[in-house]
């Protein structure tokens, strides 16, 4: 019953954390991607618009990459924290004590 559990678990988790990870690396990659090119331009209004560009391109050029990379980290810490017995849903339960 608790491997049940734990894969029931680690299935959950790992939805969530693919999610939360593939937007992490969108957002954090084009924001770095969008100010290092915005900082060359002079006009703020430019520098918006080619930072903009740059980072929706960001996403575009490198898709497989932030694929496979979300699909491990998620799967590797999604099957970590079923199987750690951290959360207390995924312990095994204690054994009473011998007579």
């Amino acid at each position: 019953m608790t491997l049940l559990i734990r894969i029931a678990t680690a299935i959950v988790l790992f939805v969530f954390f693919f999610v939360v990870v593939y937007f992490g690396i969108c957002i954090i990659g084009a924001m770095i991607n969008g100010a290092i090119v915005g900082v060359n331009q002079t006009n703020a209004h430019d520098s918006f618009e080619a930072g903009r560009q740059v980072g929706a391109d960001f996403v575009r050029h490198n898709i497989r990459a932030i694929l496979l990379s979300s699909f491990l980290i998620s799967l590797v810490t999604s099957v970590a924290l079923s199987f750690s017995g951290i959360l207390p849903w995924c312990r095994k339960s204690p054994k009473p004590p011998p007579l």
